[in-house]
């Protein structure tokens, strides 16, 4: 992607202003007034494909507000609420989902009425072999059929029984945001992609890849009718440059951190908070199955499965890699104490079942750090490739990788910085072709944790995020259990796995602020959900 055009901030008689390049700034009739027009910086947004069976969830920041889901949320308590689905029920043996819809739901532009036509549609782009959303894996390998009984009613038939369905189509962590056949089949995907049509409470105008996209209310909204009747948002993964258009007011929503949250303080911008709301830990690549471009046992911190002593030893330089990192020094010094070192296993929050409180981040100990090395046969250390880049769920990824390569150097590890963009390096991570290189990764929160794992450390899955191949059994036995209490006992003894063998390199539970404009009065988002949400909610 294109990164932003500096030369669109200028200095204007002493003071910075902020042009929203290519975007005029009075762009239709509705949105005349200033106070009509939100200006929405994010500093990531993955692929930026709009479609369900393509997305990495990371397009959510930009194209959520353009959908409605099946499934709602509730802002405080992260139920789920009716959406494009006013009920969702399954058979007595879980093989069969039944969604009754809403009726007159009109999708932007004329394309008519959101019908189980398009559900159905929506579901089965995900069986075609060469999709990579999240939610893809599961459907190719659950799904038996789709059928619509009626206009507005969709069943959905599974190979087996599953209790997990209504997660892949709820708001935020479901990825299924119904796409009109008519539409895609109209213009076919590619020119649809650029300009996408959804039944949500923006429709999208106008848009630069990269850059901006530009969206206007729709007018009595069957759900929420958006305060503001026009909204951008823009692509500027630069802290500086974001905090530059907040004090010139030319952005009115924008995420800050670190030394940023005392300039936006002292420049009199509110600044908005979701507490504990990303577990951050490095993604150390490597540790997936040999039948992968990224499978490495050779590397240290993977070690080869099939020889107990290699694998014991690269859990060894795990732990070490863990215990040289100062993670209250990045709480305190980075995050400005806008985190903790909330005890979690990955993906494991305090608000889900089975979580324990007997779990630790590793210590700050480099001196057990360099033993631990010494005893895995790695005296004097060895080399590690980092990608310092912004992602969507770390949006100070630099810093924070920053900050744990010199650590790690403090015990002999010799680190190579390879800078990529995340739109660049996210597909390689979905196709295990990252040449071993090591990031900083963000989580967003599950109803389960299973589910998180169901895309991420399942060999099968769309990511690999922590490690491949080794839980494949446990997993398997935690999604085929349908009573909810065995599935948590069985969901922690997992967590615990992956808690003692030190996958990844844990920094913290940080909570994530944006500062605001005076012209914001209040924003209802999602409760631990770590990206801009909720758009329409905005007052």
């Amino acid at each position: 992607m294109a990164s932003i055009d500096r030369r669109a901030f200028l200095l204007r008689a002493g003071t910075v202003a902020v042009a929203l390049a290519g975007v005029p700034l009075v762009t239709s009739s509705r949105a005349r007034a200033a106070g009509d027009r939100l200006v929405v910086a994010v500093g990531q947004w993955g692929i930026e494909t709009p479609f369900a069976w393509r997305s990495s969830q990371s397009e959510k920041t930009l194209w959520d507000c353009v959908h409605d889901p099946l499934i709602q949320r509730d802002p405080k308590t992260f139920a789920y609420r009716p959406g494009l689905a006013t009920e969702w029920k399954p058979s007595n043996d879980l093989k069969t989902w039944t969604f009754k819809l809403r009726s007159s739901v009109q999708f932007h532009e004329g394309y008519g009425e959101m019908t189980a036509e398009d559900v159905k549609f929506t579901v089965e782009q995900n069986l075609k072999p060469d999709v990579p959303g999240g939610s893809a894996p599961f459907f190719r390998a659950q799904l038996d059929r789709v059928e619509t009984p009626d206009k507005h009613t969709v069943a959905l038939h599974f190979k087996n029984g599953l209790w997990e369905v209504p997660s892949h189509f709820s708001q935020f962590v479901g990825y299924q945001n119904v796409t009109s056949k008519k539409y895609i089949e109209s213009v076919g995907e590619e020119k649809a992609a650029l300009h996408p049509i959804g039944t949500g409470p923006y429709r999208h105008v106008e848009g630069k890849q990269g850059d901006y996209h530009r969206f206007e209310a729709v007018p009595n909204h069957w759900r929420k009718t958006p305060a503001f009747k026009e909204l951008v948002i823009r692509r500027i993964p630069e802290p500086a440059t974001r905090l530059t258009g907040l004090r010139a007011g030319e952005i009115d929503v924008g995420g800050v951190f670190g030394d940023y949250l005392e300039q936006a303080r002292k420049a009199g911008l509110r600044i908005h908070e979701t507490p504990n709301a990303a577990c951050h830990w490095v993604v150390l690549q490597g540790q997936t199955t040999q039948d992968r471009e990224d499978y490495c046992p050779a590397c240290p911190w993977a070690g080869d499965p099939a020889d107990k002593k290699s694998v014991e030893n690269a859990r060894k330089v795990r732990l070490a890699l863990n215990l040289a990192v100062n993670k209250k020094a990045i709480i305190q010094s980075l995050w400005r104490g806008m985190g903790s070192e909330t005890p979690f296993s990955y993906w494991y929050y305090p608000f889900n079942k089975g979580y324990s409180k007997d779990w630790k981040i590793p210590p700050h100990d480099p001196a057990g750090a360099r033993k631990l090395l010494a005893e895995a046969g790695h005296p004097s250390g060895f080399e590690m490739r980092v990608n310092p880049m912004v992602m969507t769920y770390a949006l100070d990824g630099p810093d924070m990788m920053e900050a744990v390569a010199l650590d790690w150097e403090k015990i002999g590890i010799k680190v190579r910085r390879v800078p990529e963009a995340f739109s660049n390096f996210l597909p390689k991570n979905r196709a295990r072709k990252t040449g071993k290189t090591h990031w900083v990764y963000g989580s967003p929160p599950f109803d389960e944790p299973s589910l998180a794992w169901q895309r991420t450390v399942w060999s099968k899955g769309a990511f690999s995020l922590l490690a491949e191949g080794p839980y494949d059994e446990d997993l398997n036995t935690i999604l085929k259990e349908l009573d909810p209490e065995k599935r948590a006992r069985l969901t922690h003894e997992m967590g615990q796995k992956l808690y003692d063998q030190h996958h990844g390199v844990m920094l913290g539970m940080k909570t994530i602020t944006w500062a605001v404009s005076k012209k914001v009065s209040g924003w209802q988002t999602l409760v631990s959900v770590p990206l801009e949400n909720n758009y329409e909610y905005l007052s």
